[in-house]
């Protein structure tokens, strides 16, 4: 019995914490030579008609078409470009700016007290339409994966499969960014960037992210999508707080048909990974990740090993 019981121990402490726990491995921050779409002079953002105005796009690359969601105050230019330009090597990929952000049009008199998920997720919607695709495989983070769950909902006819990074789930049972961190990400001034990226980063790599965020972000030539509206900022916050107590959409979750692939960081300040094993649990055909030495922003951290698992896993 002695014997059984060391065996059985030794045998748990060799394991992983958890089954869905990967790793990346060496942070690939700052001095990649991989390809990049923005290297492209002729790339450019265009805009497609929205049924609330013109909603600004880039596209490109090659293969099957892969829409990206992006998230909280962020524009399509926030991407990491050596992210995308993996991506792009299999994908048609194509990435947006959300309602009021960049060259996404705010309708005045259309961006009030209603404005949600729902209503991004009818944008995402609108983009694909606009852009005549039938199906597409679906990437958000961050809130960008709660509007990307809301699509799922509301259109599963368009949407091949979902990939969910850094993201939480509707419904009370989500663990919501605390006010702290969300008055960090609203900050400006100059002491507002390295605190951004101590938020977005594990520690250990939070300085040399800020070595190279900026460089690495998605720049098309001629777009500027900075400064994000206080107004449209303001209006996320309040969509993400009724998405935390929207218990309709967590039980219209667990009835999705949709193959959804939940990838988090194991080091998340913003969105817990509690959130992804909640998840995890809600979605009838999902996979969870968690990734060892990660944040909340796991594009920017390994950008080449992300996209791999994300086409490995839309690839099946």
């Amino acid at each position: 019995m002695k014997f059984l019981v060391s065996l059985l121990t030794a045998a748990a402490l060799s394991m992983p914490a958890h089954a869905d726990d990967v790793s990346f491995g060496p942070n690939q921050l700052c001095g990649l030579q991989a390809a990049r779409p923005d290297a492209n002079p002729a790339l450019r953002v265009k805009t497609v008609q929205g049924r609330n105005g013109p909603i600004g796009y880039a596209r490109f690359g090659r293969g099957t078409p892969l829409l990206l969601i992006t998230g909280y105050r962020a524009t399509l230019g926030e991407w990491n470009a050596y992210f995308l330009g993996e991506l792009a090597k299999h994908h048609d990929v194509i990435v947006f700016d959300n309602r009021g952000i960049g060259r996404t049009a705010a309708i005045e008199g259309r961006f009030g007290p209603d404005y949600g998920i729902s209503d991004m997720a009818a944008d995402a919607a609108d983009v694909i339409a606009g852009l005549k695709l039938s199906r597409v495989d679906v990437l958000g983070w961050s809130m960008g994966g709660m509007i990307a769950q809301q699509l799922a909902l509301d259109a599963p006819e368009k949407v091949e499969s979902l990939t969910l990074i850094a993201t939480a789930p509707p419904g009370p049972q989500a663990v919501p960014t605390s006010p702290d961190v969300l008055a960090v990400l609203s900050g400006s001034g100059k002491d507002a960037f390295p605190q951004i990226m101590r938020v977005l980063f594990p520690a250990n790599v939070a300085g040399e992210a800020s070595q190279c965020f900026v460089g690495d972000m998605f720049a098309p030539h001629g777009y500027k999508g900075r400064p994000v509206p206080d107004a449209v900022a303001a209006q996320q916050n309040a969509a993400m707080t009724r998405w935390f107590a929207d218990s309709a959409a967590a039980d219209a979750l667990r009835r999705s048909p949709v193959r959804t692939l939940i990838v988090a960081g194991a080091n998340d300040e913003v969105l817990a990974d509690a959130n992804a094993r909640r998840l995890e649990q809600i979605i009838p055909r999902a996979t969870l990740d968690v990734v060892a030495d990660a944040g909340h922003a796991l594009m920017f951290q390994y950008p080449v090993e992300l996209a791999r698992h994300v086409d490995a896993f839309v690839s099946k």
